[in-house]
């Protein structure tokens, strides 16, 4: 009978068995024959953004771009006829003696109604006590229209304002009627504005005479803007001038103004 051990035993102090021998052809060659390392993986983002160029800007993109260009750091200053009310807001304040009250009802979305009443008073030229006064407004996207009638008086005063050629233009008609005729006006205007500047014609009846006029208002810089109006008056001959400056002190601050 043959026995075989089931356990080997290994001593620690064993020595190392040998290491193995290098082949005939040398380490040299074999490292020469090793297969070359992979090339670095890059991104399918990156290759793509490193190959093809950019594309080219839109349609939309272009004219975006266009119409940021073409904007003025000059805003449009408004009428020239607006260019004084900030500083009539502290100049001229609206006193009056007596009682006043002014009853409004909205009717609809866009027209209402202004019922004014003015008791005790000295402050009428023709030397009434009192006065009353209706005032109807409508007002739409494109413009308003305006009727005040005061009964005692016998006199019809309207405004009309229209906006013409999709916005670039506003026409206003101004007319008051009177018992006597005397006084009775009738005015057209034609406001016409741009980036910078806006214009204005004048032509109607005032006084017994005709009357035209025209006014001019450029925006020079962001905060100081200047213009000018001219009017002749048929009723008497004469002819009438103006001219504006308009500074601003701060963005969006109260204007200080100079006029002569």
């Amino acid at each position: 009978m043959v026995l075989f051990p089931l356990f080997t035993t290994a001593r620690c102090d064993a020595p190392l068995p040998p290491p193995p021998l290098p082949s005939s052809s040398g380490g040299t060659e074999s490292t020469s024959k090793s297969p070359p390392p992979p090339p670095p993986l890059t991104s399918p983002s990156s290759s793509t953004t490193s190959s093809n160029p950019p594309p080219p800007p839109t349609p939309e993109e272009d004219s975006i771009s266009q119409a940021v260009a073409s904007v003025s750091s000059c805003p449009n200053p408004g009428p020239l006829e607006a260019a004084t009310w900030d500083v009539r807001r502290l100049t001229s304040l609206d006193t009056y003696d007596g009682l006043r009250v002014d009853i409004s009802k909205q009717l609809s979305p866009f027209f209402a109604v202004v019922h004014s009443f003015h008791l005790g008073t000295t402050m009428l030229p023709d030397g009434r006590t009192s006065s009353y006064g209706m005032t109807v407004q409508m007002n739409d996207e494109e413009g308003f229209s305006m009727a005040r009638v005061d009964p005692e008086r016998g006199t019809v005063d309207g405004r009309v304002h229209k906006a013409l050629l999709g916005g670039v233009a506003m026409g206003k008609l101004q007319l008051g009627l009177s018992q006597e005729g005397s006084s009775d006006q009738l005015l057209g205007e034609l406001d016409v504005g741009a980036q910078t500047w806006t214009a204005n014609l004048k032509y109607g009846s005032m006084g017994g005479g005709n009357m035209f006029g025209m006014n001019y208002f450029q925006a020079v810089t962001p905060k100081l803007a200047m213009g000018g109006e001219g009017m002749y008056i048929g009723a008497n001959g004469n002819m009438l001038s103006s001219y504006t400056a308009k500074y601003s002190f701060m963005p969006g601050g109260a204007p200080g103004e100079r006029r002569g």
